[in-house]
């Protein structure tokens, strides 16, 4: 199934991309494709955060931006699957690489007031929850992006109340045989601008899945909509008068463009350096 879905996207990508990424290998535009798509999922989930806080009424002690990003983070991590733990890997990822769009000139006091954490901040939030949440499945990666071992061992506290914290406000809520909510999908037209955005979120089936899971496991008081649509920026966010999710398209490519921009040349250099270390070891794979 799996598979079957990459060939697809890859076969979406390859009449719908621009030029430049039509020179990708199949193995570089479907690590692109999944690093995209991964972090989109952890938005997903931010998003939706902000939704039940809204609809469920939910106590927030603190910044919501902050809480919500733990009730993703946990909620991949309640999975225990490898494709979560990569999906976390590639959202923090993600976040830190897009640090080098900052001007050189730094942070501005906007950055230190605003809504959110700044983004180092918040992979390194999300990092600490992983290994906090299994030090020895999570602390060979923490410790490669440079999150120190001291910090690494006390990030087990850190896991155990977000943990508790996010699981008593939403027990109460959870369906339990209740009548599934209503939650719907609308794709809006790219207006020809993001076509590859739109086909590999449609391919992919993101906005259903959580939609789906959304309905499923909770009982919400009014209809509410997950959308995707032009925003004339990156971004995703929850609107409070619509009660609608809304994921940008521009989200979408600008993880698709930074992961083949930025993070794949690294990537591939570290790999190479990984096989050159085993050849010296006199072990192949």
């Amino acid at each position: 199934m799996a598979k079957r879905m990459i060939a697809a996207l890859l076969a979406v990508l390859a009449v719908a991309t621009p030029a430049a990424a039509q020179q990708l290998t199949n193995v570089q535009r479907d690590a692109a494709i999944q690093f995209a798509l991964n972090n989109t999922r952890h938005t997903m989930l931010h998003e939706i955060g902000h939704l039940l806080v809204d609809q469920l009424d939910l106590p927030v002690l603190g910044r919501e931006e902050d809480a919500v990003d733990m009730m993703a983070t946990l909620l991949m991590l309640d999975t225990g699957t490898e494709a979560d733990v990569i999906g976390l890997q590639d959202t923090i990822d993600g976040w830190r690489y897009s640090e080098s769009f900052r001007p050189s000139r730094g942070y501005v006091n906007s950055a230190f007031y605003g809504a959110h954490s700044l983004d180092i901040q918040r992979s390194y939030a999300m990092a600490c929850l992983m290994v906090g949440s299994d030090y020895e499945r999570h602390t060979q990666y923490a410790t490669r992006i440079s999150l120190p071992i001291d910090r690494q061992k006390s990030c087990a506290e850190d896991y155990r109340i977000a943990e508790r914290g996010w699981s008593m406000v939403l027990d109460p809520h959870r369906r339990q045989g209740a009548p599934a909510s209503d939650v719907t999908v609308q794709y809006r037209d790219t207006r020809g601008q993001y076509p590859e955005a739109q086909a590999l979120l449609e391919q992919a089936q993101v906005l259903e899945q959580y939609a789906d899971w959304v309905a499923k496991n909770f009982v919400l008081p009014n209809p509410v909509q997950i959308t995707a649509e032009n925003c004339g920026e990156v971004n995703a966010f929850y609107d409070l008068e619509t009660r609608e999710v809304i994921l940008c398209y521009e989200w979408v490519d600008f993880f698709y463009e930074l992961y083949v921009s930025d993070i794949m040349p690294v990537r591939e250099h570290f790999e190479m350096m990984r096989k050159l270390k085993l050849e010296k070891l006199g072990r192949v794979e």
